[in-house]
């Protein structure tokens, strides 16, 4: 494995309608791979990738499929209502995502440069966390530091990105419902002002891990 061609071959399933798609989604795919390596290398998780996190990848060019796909894999109730801004997931070893187009459509302000790729490289990147944590997904932290760390990870609202305060930071690590993932993206990169990536996944196993983000959050001017 190269520090940073580091990627699996996985079989791409497509809708037909977007077959003249194909080279363009087989590069995103990869590139997303390529992505998350350069990532893992930059923190000492390179290893975490010599197996494939998905055995193939499907993309759908409805939500409609895309959503029963998804229940039916991770076997919630056909009747589950999801997000419209669900566009990717892994389930069963399986990557499955909306088209481009669907996914800009649904979600708007996830459009950037390469936005595609992140987003596949996003869902990875959860993968990846849970394998840093030997599989121990209940140990991954609140909602806001698996989506920070996957938003991170990918890229994702780089340019968008900005420094928080210490009261916007206590809101959002104190709701525990799902808030904006520029929120996020915002806050990972206001703490890795004040520690490391390596350091907060650590801390993210603890009860106590928002009590230590308060206190380094003290500390920004």
């Amino acid at each position: 494995m190269s520090r940073y061609d580091n990627y699996h071959h996985i079989p791409l399933t497509l809708s037909a309608p977007l077959e003249e798609q194909r080279p363009m989604l087989e590069r995103a795919l990869v590139n997303a791979q390529k992505r998350l390596a350069a990532f893992a290398s930059r923190h000492g998780w390179l290893e975490h990738l010599k197996e494939s996190f998905c055995d193939g990848c499907e993309i759908f060019d409805s939500k409609e499929a895309f959503d029963a796909t998804l229940l039916e894999l991770s076997r919630f109730p056909d009747s589950t209502k999801l997000p419209g801004t669900y566009s990717a997931a892994i389930e069963e070893r399986t990557l499955i995502a909306v088209s481009p187009d669907i996914y800009e459509e649904n979600y708007p302000q996830g459009v950037e440069p390469r936005s595609y790729e992140k987003l596949l490289c996003h869902e990875m990147a959860h993968r990846l966390h849970i394998r840093i944590l030997r599989d121990e997904e209940d140990l991954m932290g609140p909602v806001w530091f698996f989506e920070g760390f996957a938003i991170y990870a990918a890229g994702q609202f780089e340019k968008t990105s900005r420094t928080l305060k210490f009261e916007e930071i206590k809101k959002i690590i104190s709701n525990r419902e799902r808030a904006d993932y520029r929120l996020y993206g915002s806050l990972i990169r206001t703490l890795l002002r004040l520690t490391s990536l390596n350091d907060l996944v650590e801390r993210a196993r603890g009860d106590d891990f928002n009590l230590y983000v308060r206190r380094l959050a003290a500390q920004i001017k």
